[in-house]
């Protein structure tokens, strides 16, 4: 789980305002193509979802509720998967000795593949490492 910020002006004061949200795109694993199961005669999964729905962790917390996300996929022919479509959900953790807290997350309802992204697979790859 990330972090996601922008700055936006979408409010009723047309104000300038930092937003945070926690962002869940794909789970941090080795091999995802062991996890998605890409259709014969197809070269992109777009989306997936776990096969049971699991607490979210996040900084050593848990969530309250357990979830079953949808993750933005992979495309075999140079292509890469981005989040089209979203909402926004809040999603309470609980923290061992340190009691619980509410977070916005966006919550991925579609995604899509894409020949624009730098290094192809990578959802990764238009950051820039210092």
């Amino acid at each position: 789980i990330g972090i996601s910020n922008r700055v936006t002006n979408e409010n009723s004061n047309c104000e300038m305002r930092k937003e945070e949200r926690l962002c869940f795109i794909q789970p941090c694993q080795t091999n995802i193509l062991k996890t998605i199961k890409i259709p014969k005669g197809k070269t992109c999964q777009p989306t997936f979802q776990p096969p049971k729905a699991e607490k979210l962790a996040f900084s050593g917390c848990s969530s309250t509720q357990s979830y079953k996300p949808t993750f933005c996929g992979v495309c075999l022919d140079k292509r890469c998967c981005i989040p089209n479509k979203s909402k926004m959900i809040i999603v309470q953790f609980d923290c061992p000795k340190e009691g619980s807290f509410k977070w916005k997350m966006m919550w991925i309802t579609s995604c899509v593949c894409q020949r624009i992204c730098s290094d192809p697979g990578d959802i990764f790859s238009g950051l820039k490492l210092l």
